[in-house]
Protein backbone atom coordinates (compact mmCIF):
# COMPACT_ATOMS: atom_id res chain seq x y z
CA UNK A 1 0.00 0.00 0.00
CA UNK A 2 1.41 3.35 -1.01
CA UNK A 3 1.69 6.03 1.67
CA UNK A 4 1.29 9.73 1.02
CA UNK A 5 3.26 12.12 3.17
CA UNK A 6 1.24 15.11 4.39
CA UNK A 7 3.16 18.35 4.12
CA UNK A 8 3.65 20.76 7.00
CA UNK A 9 0.91 23.13 5.85
CA UNK A 10 -1.46 20.53 4.41
CA UNK A 11 -4.60 19.13 6.04
CA UNK A 12 -6.67 15.99 5.67
CA UNK A 13 -10.45 15.67 5.73
CA UNK A 14 -11.10 13.35 8.67
CA UNK A 15 -14.77 13.00 7.75
CA UNK A 16 -14.16 11.42 4.33
CA UNK A 17 -10.52 10.37 4.12
CA UNK A 18 -10.12 8.29 7.27
CA UNK A 19 -11.46 4.76 7.72
CA UNK A 20 -11.64 2.67 10.87
CA UNK A 21 -11.42 4.19 14.34
CA UNK A 22 -9.56 7.39 15.13
CA UNK A 23 -8.20 6.88 18.68
CA UNK A 24 -9.25 9.31 21.37
CA UNK A 25 -5.59 9.90 22.18
CA UNK A 26 -5.18 11.38 18.69
CA UNK A 27 -8.18 13.68 18.95
CA UNK A 28 -10.83 11.19 17.88
CA UNK A 29 -13.88 9.85 19.68
CA UNK A 30 -13.19 6.14 19.42
CA UNK A 31 -16.32 5.73 17.30
CA UNK A 32 -16.27 3.96 13.93
CA UNK A 33 -19.32 5.79 12.55
CA UNK A 34 -21.40 8.85 13.28
CA UNK A 35 -25.12 9.60 13.05
CA UNK A 36 -25.45 13.07 14.57
CA UNK A 37 -28.93 14.36 15.31
CA UNK A 38 -30.17 16.98 12.91
CA UNK A 39 -33.34 18.99 12.39
CA UNK A 40 -35.74 18.22 9.56
CA UNK A 41 -38.09 21.11 8.85
CA UNK A 42 -41.68 19.87 8.69
CA UNK A 43 -43.89 22.97 8.63
CA UNK A 44 -43.70 26.69 9.36
CA UNK A 45 -46.72 28.86 10.17
CA UNK A 46 -47.03 32.58 10.77
CA UNK A 47 -49.64 33.75 13.26
CA UNK A 48 -50.99 37.27 12.90
CA UNK A 49 -53.40 38.33 15.64
CA UNK A 50 -54.48 34.69 15.75
CA UNK A 51 -56.54 32.92 18.38
CA UNK A 52 -55.03 29.48 17.61
CA UNK A 53 -52.82 27.65 15.15
CA UNK A 54 -52.40 23.87 14.90
CA UNK A 55 -49.80 21.35 13.75
CA UNK A 56 -51.63 18.22 12.62
CA UNK A 57 -51.07 14.49 12.20
CA UNK A 58 -49.58 15.20 8.79
CA UNK A 59 -46.44 16.31 10.64
CA UNK A 60 -46.60 14.70 14.11
CA UNK A 61 -46.17 11.00 13.38
CA UNK A 62 -44.17 7.99 14.50
CA UNK A 63 -41.34 9.03 12.16
CA UNK A 64 -39.53 10.95 14.91
CA UNK A 65 -39.25 10.31 18.63
CA UNK A 66 -38.25 13.92 19.30
CA UNK A 67 -39.66 17.13 17.85
CA UNK A 68 -38.70 20.77 18.28
CA UNK A 69 -40.99 23.77 17.97
CA UNK A 70 -39.18 27.07 17.30
CA UNK A 71 -41.18 30.18 18.24
CA UNK A 72 -39.77 33.45 16.90
CA UNK A 73 -40.84 37.04 17.54
CA UNK A 74 -43.85 36.04 19.62
CA UNK A 75 -46.22 38.89 20.44
CA UNK A 76 -49.23 38.85 22.73
CA UNK A 77 -52.23 41.17 22.57
CA UNK A 78 -52.48 41.37 26.36
CA UNK A 79 -49.67 42.89 28.46
CA UNK A 80 -48.33 40.21 30.79
CA UNK A 81 -49.91 37.37 28.83
CA UNK A 82 -48.54 33.90 28.14
CA UNK A 83 -48.69 31.36 25.35
CA UNK A 84 -49.02 27.57 25.46
CA UNK A 85 -50.23 24.55 23.53
CA UNK A 86 -52.55 21.61 24.15
CA UNK A 87 -52.11 18.12 22.73
CA UNK A 88 -54.70 16.02 20.91
CA UNK A 89 -54.81 12.21 20.69
CA UNK A 90 -57.17 12.26 17.70
CA UNK A 91 -55.85 14.98 15.37
CA UNK A 92 -57.89 17.80 16.83
CA UNK A 93 -61.25 16.24 17.63
CA UNK A 94 -60.40 16.53 21.34
CA UNK A 95 -57.64 18.32 23.26
CA UNK A 96 -56.21 17.70 26.72
CA UNK A 97 -57.10 20.85 28.65
CA UNK A 98 -55.99 20.05 32.21
CA UNK A 99 -53.53 18.24 34.49
CA UNK A 100 -50.30 19.41 32.86
CA UNK A 101 -47.57 19.32 35.52
CA UNK A 102 -44.87 21.97 35.39
CA UNK A 103 -41.73 23.34 37.01
CA UNK A 104 -40.66 26.83 35.97
CA UNK A 105 -37.38 28.65 36.43
CA UNK A 106 -37.14 32.32 35.53
CA UNK A 107 -35.11 35.45 36.16
CA UNK A 108 -34.53 38.91 34.69
CA UNK A 109 -31.79 41.45 34.35
CA UNK A 110 -32.64 43.18 37.64
CA UNK A 111 -32.26 40.09 39.82
CA UNK A 112 -29.13 39.83 41.91
CA UNK A 113 -26.29 37.38 41.42
CA UNK A 114 -27.24 33.73 41.86
CA UNK A 115 -30.92 34.72 41.93
CA UNK A 116 -33.22 32.31 40.12
CA UNK A 117 -36.95 32.24 40.82
CA UNK A 118 -39.10 29.14 40.49
CA UNK A 119 -42.65 27.87 40.72
CA UNK A 120 -44.47 24.60 40.15
CA UNK A 121 -47.96 23.21 39.65
CA UNK A 122 -49.94 20.11 38.74
CA UNK A 123 -53.14 21.40 37.15
CA UNK A 124 -52.12 23.65 34.29
CA UNK A 125 -54.31 23.97 31.20
CA UNK A 126 -51.50 23.77 28.63
CA UNK A 127 -47.80 23.23 27.97
CA UNK A 128 -46.44 26.74 28.49
CA UNK A 129 -44.29 28.13 25.68
CA UNK A 130 -43.47 31.58 27.04
CA UNK A 131 -44.77 34.22 29.43
CA UNK A 132 -45.02 31.86 32.40
CA UNK A 133 -43.50 33.27 35.58
CA UNK A 134 -43.06 36.66 33.93
CA UNK A 135 -45.51 37.73 31.24
CA UNK A 136 -44.73 38.97 27.75
CA UNK A 137 -44.73 42.74 27.32
CA UNK A 138 -46.65 44.55 24.58
CA UNK A 139 -44.85 47.91 24.42
CA UNK A 140 -42.20 48.87 21.88
CA UNK A 141 -40.03 45.89 20.95
CA UNK A 142 -41.19 43.61 23.79
CA UNK A 143 -41.52 40.03 22.51
CA UNK A 144 -40.45 36.43 23.20
CA UNK A 145 -38.41 33.71 21.48
CA UNK A 146 -38.45 30.07 22.58
CA UNK A 147 -37.56 26.52 21.58
CA UNK A 148 -39.73 23.68 22.90
CA UNK A 149 -38.68 20.03 22.75
CA UNK A 150 -41.47 17.45 22.53
CA UNK A 151 -40.37 13.97 23.57
CA UNK A 152 -41.85 10.88 21.90
CA UNK A 153 -45.45 11.90 21.12
CA UNK A 154 -46.17 8.33 19.95
CA UNK A 155 -44.67 6.70 23.04
CA UNK A 156 -46.65 4.60 25.54
CA UNK A 157 -45.42 6.37 28.69
CA UNK A 158 -45.89 9.84 30.21
CA UNK A 159 -45.40 12.78 27.86
CA UNK A 160 -42.61 15.30 28.48
CA UNK A 161 -41.83 18.79 27.19
CA UNK A 162 -38.95 21.25 27.72
CA UNK A 163 -39.23 24.95 26.86
CA UNK A 164 -36.24 27.29 26.88
CA UNK A 165 -36.29 30.93 25.87
CA UNK A 166 -35.82 34.64 26.37
CA UNK A 167 -38.19 37.57 26.27
CA UNK A 168 -38.64 41.20 27.21
CA UNK A 169 -41.17 41.34 30.01
CA UNK A 170 -43.77 43.99 30.81
CA UNK A 171 -41.01 46.31 32.11
CA UNK A 172 -38.94 45.76 28.94
CA UNK A 173 -36.38 43.79 30.98
CA UNK A 174 -34.50 40.83 29.55
CA UNK A 175 -36.11 37.76 31.09
CA UNK A 176 -35.15 34.09 30.79
CA UNK A 177 -37.48 31.14 31.24
CA UNK A 178 -37.02 27.39 31.46
CA UNK A 179 -40.23 25.38 31.74
CA UNK A 180 -40.44 21.60 32.26
CA UNK A 181 -43.85 20.05 31.65
CA UNK A 182 -45.23 16.54 31.85
CA UNK A 183 -48.57 14.83 31.31
CA UNK A 184 -49.26 11.55 33.09
CA UNK A 185 -50.93 9.70 30.24
CA UNK A 186 -49.95 6.74 28.08
CA UNK A 187 -52.15 7.85 25.16
CA UNK A 188 -50.24 9.08 22.14
CA UNK A 189 -50.86 12.42 20.46
CA UNK A 190 -50.59 13.60 16.85
CA UNK A 191 -51.72 17.22 16.96
CA UNK A 192 -50.92 20.35 18.98
CA UNK A 193 -52.91 23.57 19.24
CA UNK A 194 -51.07 26.77 20.14
CA UNK A 195 -53.20 29.30 22.01
CA UNK A 196 -52.83 32.34 24.29
CA UNK A 197 -54.21 32.52 27.81
CA UNK A 198 -56.35 35.42 26.56
CA UNK A 199 -56.66 37.57 23.46
CA UNK A 200 -54.55 36.87 20.37
CA UNK A 201 -50.93 36.29 19.43
CA UNK A 202 -48.51 36.68 16.53
CA UNK A 203 -45.17 35.12 15.57
CA UNK A 204 -43.50 32.49 13.42
CA UNK A 205 -43.77 28.87 14.54
CA UNK A 206 -41.71 26.13 12.89
CA UNK A 207 -41.93 22.42 13.68
CA UNK A 208 -38.88 20.19 13.19
CA UNK A 209 -38.32 16.48 13.49
CA UNK A 210 -35.09 15.52 15.23
CA UNK A 211 -33.19 12.58 13.74
CA UNK A 212 -31.69 10.19 16.26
Amino acid sequence: MALTRIGLNQSINLASNVTGTLPTANGGTGATSFAPGSLVKLQSQTASSSSTITFTSTYITSTYKVYQLHCVDVLHSSDGGNLGFQISPDNGSNYVESNYRNIRFYSNQTNGANSLLSSAGTGDSSVKICGAGEGIGTSGNESANNIITLFNPQGAKSKFFHSEGAQHNTSNQLSMQRILTSLDQSATYNNIKILPNTGTFSGTFTLYGVTT
